[in-house]
């Protein structure tokens, strides 16, 4: 029996969809390749019913529970007085697997990365344990969006990508930025987006049965479906009030010109980071300051990935500036426009490659932003049959992430 350690580097299992989706991927693809096998998940939150969900048993990691918690501090277990018997499971669970994978964003710089803390950190540790144990490592649907500009975190992805197996890539973008600081290798392949690749699962409710929960009754009235947040690493209060009251407004005219209801899906619900990376008091705030109360839904509910993927459905088109919403929209057929912000690599490739790359705007042009709206209202025919073949191809694409890790260590 194939045992496997997996984790991510400040992702999955924070009640993040996007980052669940891709993680599903994985556990679905290692399940497929290697029947039977086992799998440890490596948290900051274990929790019984996610691996009910998900099908595999987790262990506390590194990670302090909460924002607060970490303040000063590094890696729980490292510092003076800390308990230490997670280490000594994490040890053994490592010591005794057939692989390591490592997932998600590891050398994101949107906050510092230094001496066991950090995201890069975070990962770099575990490679380095996994390397005195002798336990090959792999890297999964690796994301870089952006320019890797610090010291340290640039020699984190020198050591991490050097030490693997292989390496899985959502784009050919991700893969320059790490060119550009010497960082290649012929174990390195470009297989999109791991999200495209996951294989919904029955949730035990229909999605109407979900939003009852929250008294949403939708009208026969088109849906829209949003979802937003706020680029809580580099903005400040003032500005968020500010793109709240432009939503909110912007929305309004929406609503009336399209005679429409709009329901407000968070892609994240995690409450003990930063406030506004749950995206539920995002929504909120816009909606209080609409004056279409009557036609706004916000879900409030923690939901698992699966359930959140089954309310797209409900929509006629999608908004969102978050990229993993506007995948589930277009998985489900669902027309949507994106909404760009400041990490340059993040929402382009993937539109390039669902072939609608005109399907973004930016709060920096409201008149642009307004008008695509309504330009994706009229086309939305146009925009399902643009990108449905190609969603079937990434999604094909998608399931080579983990044959290709797995054949890596032939």
């Amino acid at each position: 029996m194939k045992k496997f350690v997996i984790t991510g580097a400040s992702t999955y299992g924070v009640k993040n969809m996007g980052d669940d989706a891709m993680l599903a991927s994985m556990v679905q693809g290692l399940k497929r390749e290697a029947p039977g096998c086992q799998i440890i998940f490596l948290c900051r939150h274990p929790d019984v019913d996610y691996d009910q969900a998900f099908g595999f048993t987790s262990l506390k990691n590194l990670d302090h529970d909460s924002k607060e918690a970490a303040a000063g501090r590094i890696f729980w277990g490292m510092n003076a007085g800390d308990p230490d018997a997670h280490l000594t499971a994490i040890t053994e669970a490592i010591r005794d697997a057939d692989l390591l994978i490592i997932g998600g964003n590891s050398f994101m710089e949107i906050f510092p990365n230094s001496f066991l803390k950090g995201v890069s950190s975070y990962g770099a540790t575990l490679a380095t344990l996994a390397r005195f144990l002798g336990t090959p490592t792999a890297l999964y649907g690796l994301n870089v969006v952006d320019d890797i500009k610090e010291p340290t975190t640039q020699q984190h992805a020198q050591f991490m990508v050097g030490a693997a197996k292989a390496v899985t890539m959502r784009e050919e973008s991700g893969r320059q930025y790490l060119a550009d600081i010497g960082v290649e290798g012929e174990h390195i392949s470009i297989l999109g987006d791991p999200a495209f690749g996951m294989e919904p699962q029955d949730c035990g409710r229909t999605p109407q049965k979900i939003l009852e929960v929250d008294d949403i009754r939708l009208s026969d009235k088109p849906v829209i479906g949003v979802g937003f947040r706020h680029e809580y690493w580099m903005g400040d209060e003032d500005e968020y009030v500010t793109i709240n009251r432009t939503l909110a407004d912007m929305l309004d005219d929406v609503v009336a010109r399209l005679d429409a209801q709009l329901l407000f899906i968070p892609n994240c619900t995690y409450s003990l980071a930063h406030k506004w990376q749950d995206d539920r008091l995002t929504h909120r705030e816009i909606a209080s300051k609409m004056k279409r109360q009557d036609s706004i839904f916000c879900v409030e509910q923690d939901l698992t990935v699966f359930e959140t993927f089954s309310l797209f459905p409900l929509a006629a088109m999608h908004i969102s500036n978050r990229r993993h919403s506007c995948i589930f929209a277009a998985m489900n057929n669902v027309p949507f426009l994106s909404i760009g912000g400041v990490m340059k690599g993040h929402m382009p490739p993937f539109l390039d490659e669902l072939g609608v790359p005109g399907q973004i705007a930016t709060l920096a042009d409201l008149d642009d932003l307004a008008a695509k709206i309504t330009t994706t209202w009229e086309t939305r025919d146009a925009l399902i049959t643009a990108m449905q073949p190609n969603v079937a191809a990434l999604a094909k694409q998608a399931k080579q992430h983990i044959p290709y890790i797995l054949g890596k260590l032939q």
